[in-house]
């Protein structure tokens, strides 16, 4: 059944009835809530009884083609070298009787049932493996076209110098990727200059934004980073690249990570963050604090480096929220910039990309991160327990 109508939507502690407008993906109408609209489920109209609007999350580091979801339990290894570690993941991902396909869908369904619409996915790419994974993420991308926004970054997991992948990143970024990756200019390619620099290159070569895992420590990190910035600003690529994990702004001091916060800012670089718990993260508060773009993604779901995550966006929220002790009601409302791309406070026009859940309200839903009741992306509803039901009659 398609879902035109929603009444009685719980939007800023007050009720709206909501027109969708499935064939532009859009909100058509919002209005106040009367008494006649209450009770109302017939057709293609849904009486939502106050349930809570959300916005639609947004995944920024994920990867599609590197978990186990489905697949028989994988027993891990100890980290012991981050060579170690990559040797035991490529061997564990050979194993699979699954094509790279087949786990993207797995989890982009996932992701889809917890309101996720956009999603950013790294994809493997070295010369043993090519692109096949990034060839399948393509066709699984074109299939669910108009439900997930992706963008892909083409990702050199062995190193971009260390596994020689320069040509092989070239091949990719022609086959479709929007984003050159890297990883660890240091402690894997052992050359942070020549690294970053050839990262920037193929980023001009191919009109692609850049995105970097950095695990790098300390001032080596802290280097890595502001060397990044300002090549980013060389070549003009602001809002267009960004720094993923960057555990070393929460390793050095305060007043070292604001400095580069500012550059960041200046430069406007991205940090985007999986909220780890074990190892220092971000000081996102300071980030936030002094205007850098700040966004957060799962990282690992059950996969060769951790058997933790289920693609919750929402609930990765409310991790980041109680880890900077933030409780104060506008402390709590600020986590959705860094989850969602939309407001809390929809108007007409604006995509039908959103979650409705059992809430009190925005914050409430936040600190709670309730399953969702039902998931809508560009008016179509994918996800949740209306889902669930309508696909089980």
């Amino acid at each position: 059944m398609k879902i035109t109508q929603l009444n009685r939507v719980l939007i800023n502690d007050r009720l709206f009835d909501m027109t969708l407008d499935l064939q532009k993906g859009t909100i058509s109408k919002i209005t106040p809530s009367n008494n006649d609209s209450a009770g109302v489920n017939t057709g293609s109209v849904r009486d939502a009884e106050g349930l809570q609007y959300l916005p639609a999350t947004t995944d920024m580091h994920i990867h599609l083609d590197k978990h186990f979801l489905g697949e028989p339990w994988k027993p891990l290894q100890p980290f012991i070298t981050l060579p170690g570690q990559l040797a035991f993941e490529k061997s564990m991902l050979a194993s699979l009787p699954t094509t790279a396909a087949e786990r993207a869908r797995r989890l982009i369904d996932l992701l889809l049932s917890h309101g996720t619409t956009k999603i950013r996915t790294h994809v493997d790419v070295d010369p043993e493996l090519g692109i096949s994974h990034l060839e399948d993420v393509l066709t699984v991308r074109e299939e669910y076209r108009g439900v997930m926004e992706m963008e892909i970054v083409a990702f050199p997991q062995q190193g971009l110098l260390r596994s020689d992948s320069l040509q092989v990143m070239k091949e990719a970024m022609r086959a479709g990727a929007e984003y050159v990756g890297g990883v660890d200019p240091a402690g894997l390619d052992r050359k942070v200059d020549r690294s970053l620099e050839a990262m920037f290159e193929l980023s001009a070569e191919f009109n692609a934004g850049v995105d970097l895992h950095l695990h790098d420590p300390g001032h080596l990190g802290l280097y890595t980073i502001s060397r990044f910035a300002e090549l980013t600003a060389q070549a003009d690529k602001g809002g267009r690249t960004a720094v993923s994990h960057a555990y070393c702004l929460g390793q050095v001091s305060e007043g070292e990570s604001k400095e580069l916060a500012q550059q960041l800012k200046a430069n406007d670089v991205a940090i985007i963050t999986s909220v780890p718990l074990d190892r220092p993260m971000p000081r996102v508060d300071q980030l936030v604090a002094e205007g850098v773009r700040v966004h957060v993604g799962s990282d690992n779901i059950l996969d060769a480096w951790s058997p933790f995550g289920n693609g919750d966006l929402l609930a990765r929220g409310a991790k980041l929220a109680e880890k900077f002790g933030w409780i104060l009601d506008d402390e709590l409302l600020q986590t959705y910039p860094l989850i969602a791309a939309g407001t809390l406070a929809p108007k007409a026009g604006d995509p039908a990309s959103f979650m409705l859940v059992a809430a009190l309200n925005a914050k409430h839903a936040l600190a709670y991160a309730p399953a969702r009741t039902a998931a809508f992306s560009n008016g179509k509803l994918v996800g949740g327990k209306w889902a669930e039901a309508m696909t089980m009659a």
